[in-house]
């Protein structure tokens, strides 16, 4: 099953959507869950959630709903996140996103030597983002990403971004349609 994390704000006018599913569209994929993360009602860990988090973990116990979402990321096959850029990285429904995935005994875990282990199944993440301007090699969102993938156990991580997309308003939708050919010629 692969996992689309869709965190495109913007709904069905952002061109991160637009991008991400025409990749979908294109691999054919028939086993897919979208989560669009802002039609979930996600709220940021606090004290409370943290304390009964820690102590169903300590037992070991991820049947409370508060794992639903870390137990579907951890048994993906390919977990595919889209998300624009902003900020610097991404909007901040990702993070919250993230803090919820990231278990210490679901998704990951110590060994007696103090090792952090991933314990997710995917082998790969897919990482869709478009940008209003330039970002090259420093595009945070991804690199945040990729790093906290590789600690989860995921050992690869695939960025597909678009750059320049507001510069120009009267390209932004060749520069799409050139980016979705591109993707066609690449996985087709």
């Amino acid at each position: 099953m692969l996992l689309a994390i869709d965190c495109c704000i913007r709904g069905d006018d952002s061109a991160t959507r637009k991008y991400y599913q025409a990749y979908l569209r294109l691999q054919g994929e028939k086993d897919v869950q979208v989560l669009e993360l802002s039609k979930l009602a996600l709220t940021p860990l606090n004290y409370q959630t943290l304390k009964q988090r820690d102590a169903l973990s300590s037992q070991g116990d991820f049947s409370h709903d508060m794992f639903r979402l870390a137990r579907q990321f951890r048994d993906a096959d390919t977990i595919l996140i889209a998300a624009p850029f902003w900020d610097l990285s991404f909007p901040s429904l990702l993070k919250i996103y993230l803090e919820q995935v990231s278990v210490n005994g679901l998704t990951f875990a110590y060994t007696a030597d103090g090792r952090c282990v991933g314990c997710c199944k995917a082998q790969r993440l897919l990482y869709f983002s478009t940008c209003g301007g330039f970002v090259g090699q420093r595009h945070l969102g991804f690199e945040y990403v990729k790093e906290l993938a590789a600690m989860l156990g995921i050992p690869e991580s695939v960025s597909y971004t678009i750059e320049g997309l507001d510069i120009d308003p009267a390209q932004r939708e060749r520069l799409l349609e050139q980016a979705i050919e591109q993707l066609g010629r690449e996985n087709g």
